[in-house]
């Protein structure tokens, strides 16, 4: 029998990419190929399934719904939030990857390794993905919104500031949903991680996520070629938190066993 790609493949070639599923719908995207919007669509579709929806337009941070950092039971209110959005939202990132073409094909320890090392960036991507220009805020899956200082009291700490930064830049880049979406597969399929056994077929799986994403950046943007540039250089950046948070959710558990949930 034909194998599962195979498949896949040969039915990828006889259904034609909706129109509709791709954002904004500009006849600019005729740029991409038929590759690059199959691609999209799957990664689009992995990230949308797996994403608690938040419309902008639901809910607004108005002052009912901000909480104002308080005595200790607001804090632990707010630590509260944090880890139970972060051990839900690790649920659904094992999820998006499973939906990604070809990763569970790949040997098991390398999706374990790929997993351990992204899932950190991969939450991150989504905590910018739901920050708010305008308010200076995020907002979080629960329908709470959360100023800095919040976030910072509620668990991630010194971290805050450079996750805010980076959720402000790639605003300021004017990241769409399909962008996030591509940057967090773009991070997990990742072939230099340390300890992957199969490096050759992850950098070949990488390969056309990284063209559909420069494709769809570039069609978005005509008049800005160095986007796509930026994006890259900010995965650099989100690599460097990530390996710092890392070091904090290890010094969180030998501070307060059992509070924390596992981010790995």
């Amino acid at each position: 029998g034909m194998s599962k790609e195979a498949v896949r493949n040969d039915r990828n070639k006889k259904r034609k990419p909706k129109g509709d599923n791709l954002p904004g719908g500009s006849p600019q995207l005729e740029d991409l190929t038929e590759d690059d919007q199959l691609t999209i669509q799957d990664v689009l579709e992995a990230h949308r399934a797996t994403c608690t929806v938040m419309d902008s337009g639901q809910s607004s941070p108005d002052s009912s719904q901000s909480h104002s950092p308080g005595g200790p039971e607001q804090l632990g209110f707010l630590w509260e939030k944090v880890t139970e959005l972060s051990s839900a939202g690790v649920v659904k990132i094992v999820d998006f990857a499973k939906k990604i073409p070809g990763f569970l094909s790949l040997p098991t320890s390398d999706q374990i390794t790929l997993l351990k090392s992204a899932c950190l960036e991969i939450m991150i991507l989504r905590i910018c993905e739901h920050y708010n220009l305008e308010k200076d805020k995020i907002h979080f899956a629960n329908g709470t919104w959360l100023t800095q200082d919040e976030v910072q009291q509620g668990g991630f700490g010194p971290l805050t500031p450079t996750i805010f930064s980076l959720a402000r830049s790639l605003h300021g880049l004017r990241c769409d949903q399909t962008e996030f979406a591509m940057l967090s597969a773009v991070c997990l399929i990742s072939g230099d991680r340390s300890g992957l056994k199969d490096i050759k077929r992850i950098e070949q799986m990488q390969e056309p996520l990284l063209e559909a994403l420069k494709h769809y950046v570039r069609s978005r943007r005509p008049d800005l070629p160095h986007v796509f540039a930026k994006l890259l250089m900010k995965l650099t950046d989100l690599r460097s938190i990530s390996v710092k948070g890392a070091e904090r959710v290890l010094n969180q558990q030998l501070e307060n066993p059992g509070e924390l949930p596992p981010l790995v």
